[in-house]
């Protein structure tokens, strides 16, 4: 039972993860297409100047 309980452990860290990245890249609110398409667009703008 223990691999078991590792396995989930691994999993929710995993998520924990994900979640602080995408709070981290996204913001907290809602996700909205418009802000998202500012945001790719405003990232490849200053990466080609």
């Amino acid at each position: 039972m223990s691999l078991f309980k590792n396995i989930k452990q691994s999993w929710n860290d995993f998520l924990d993860r994900l979640a602080k990245n995408n709070q981290k890249n996204y913001g907290s609110g809602v996700p909205d297409c418009c802000k998202l398409n500012k945001a790719q667009n405003d990232a490849s703008q200053g990466k080609a100047h």
